[in-house]
């Protein structure tokens, strides 16, 4: 009687482990995000608030029931914080689309090439992650440089500055000699 027992307990589990996930699962909407580009200006100043636009395409296998969004993340690559978190709305039909999502940010207070990632988040209504987070794509090389580019600078000694007068002089004598 006791093996009956646990053979039962042990066929429920199975059950409640392997085809219960699976057809919850099968059941589950999915969603690819199939190409990710973003405008964003080339250069910016030290901390000025720049507008940055998003453009994700893909398509979701849906019954046409549950609502979905598309979230953006600017995240900074250095310190992996977000800078700025927006959605916009796909809707309900979500075979096919092409939704853009703007996000405004600061730009870091001193000059630089500033390195960030774009997070892209396909999101189900009511929720943020997990069972609803239906897809993700991040991109690492969004770059804007901030500031001015530092010119570098060349050493000019003394002996740098009398051979440019040479050859200066040299030149001119040349030109007027021809």
């Amino acid at each position: 009687m006791k093996r009956i027992q646990i053979a039962y307990v042990a066929i429920v589990l199975l059950v409640i482990l392997v085809v219960v996930p699976s057809r919850s699962m099968a059941l589950t909407p999915r969603c690819q995000v199939g190409n990710v580009s973003y405008k964003i200006p080339p250069q910016a100043a030290p901390a000025q608030r720049i507008q940055t636009a998003t453009t994700v395409y893909g398509s979701c296998v849906t019954t046409g029931e549950d609502y979905y969004s598309i979230r953006v993340d600017l995240v900074d690559a250095s310190s992996s914080s977000i800078l700025s978190s927006n959605s916009t709305p796909i809707g309900y039909n979500a075979t096919n689309f092409l939704v853009t999502v703007e996000n405004t940010v600061t730009t870091p207070s001193n000059n630089g090439t500033w390195h960030f990632k774009v997070d892209v988040y396909v999101i189900r209504a009511g929720g943020t992650g997990g069972f609803f987070l239906l897809d993700y794509r991040s991109t690492a090389n969004a770059t804007i440089q901030v500031g001015t580019i530092p010119v570098p600078e060349f050493p000019q000694t003394a002996a740098f500055t009398l051979t440019v007068a040479v050859l200066a002089v040299a030149l001119l004598r040349r030109r007027r000699h021809a």
